[in-house]
Order: structure tokens, then C-alpha cells, then sequence
């Protein structure tokens, strides 16, 4: 079976895509777990640490699935845009910085939900304990 695959070279992780549109997203040197196919639409972020528990900048990654054909833009919250790879219907978009809100610009979708309902936001979780860093927590 035909493997595509990317590398995100700050994040070392690494995308690979099936020719039956399984796909496996994880850290370059671990062993390979697939999943079927992204769900028509899907957009998934992950971050190197949890917002708050670290000083500084961290790795930050977002995923999804988009028609083959679909132009992915993604502009970060402090305005600069981050490059986006991709395989088949995977794009892929990655980053160094601070928590911040990741913002979608997909032309498979209507333009109406751009980019209120597509964008990433990196945020320590409520439930977890206050953060250590919390210049780095978004709430």
C-alpha cells in the first residue's frame, strides 16, 4: 500500500497518509498507529506543553482534513501567517511561540463560518491546576 508522507520539522512530527486515506500523525521515530480516514472537515490541535506549565515559546500544531483541491491558510493571532503542507486531504501547519489562537481560512468551506468557526485556540484547560507560567496560560 502507497504511504505519502510529511515531516514538521520543528515538531518532529510526522504525517502520513494511506492511498485508503487511513492516516497516522505522531512523534518521528515512534511506532506507527493509524487511523481511519479524518472526518470530512476535522481540524485537530497539539501543543509541545500544556499553556502554562512552561516558560517561553513551545511547539504548537494543527491539523485537519480539506478537499484535495482546497487552498488552507493559517494566521496566527499576532498576524503572521505559518505555512501549511500537505498530503491528499491532509494539511498540515506548524509553529514556535506562545499560546495563541490559530485561524483557518479554508476555501472548501462557506465563507460565513471563516474564521470564527475554524480556528485553534491553545488554552490550559479549566480543570487542570493554576498554571506555573501563567504569562503563558490564554485564560
Amino acid at each position: 500500500m502507497v504511504v505519502e508522507k510529511l515531516v514538521l520539522e520543528k515538531s518532529c512530527l510526522v504525517v502520513q497518509v494511506r492511498e485508503d486515506g487511513s492516516y497516522s500523525v505522531g512523534p518521528q521515530g515512534r511506532e506507527v498507529v493509524w487511523r481511519d480516514a479524518m472526518e470530512k472537515g476535522a481540524v485537530i490541535g497539539i501543543g509541545q506543553h500544556t499553556p502554562g506549565d512552561v516558560e517561553g515559546e513551545s511547539w504548537w500544531v494543527v491539523y485537519g482534513q480539506s478537499d484535495a483541491g482546497a487552498d488552507v491558510t493559517v494566521r496566527l493571532e499576532d498576524g503572521s501567517h505559518v505555512p501549511v503542507g500537505r498530503i491528499g486531504e491532509i494539511f498540515a501547519s506548524e509553529w514556535v511561540s506562545t499560546p495563541q489562537q490559530a485561524l483557518l481560512y479554508r476555501s472548501d468551506r462557506p465563507v460565513e463560518s471563516q474564521p470564527t468557526n475554524l480556528s485553534v485556540l491553545f488554552a490550559r484547560p479549566t480543570f487542570m491546576p493554576k498554571a506555573a507560567f501563567p504569562e503563558n496560560d490564554r485564560l
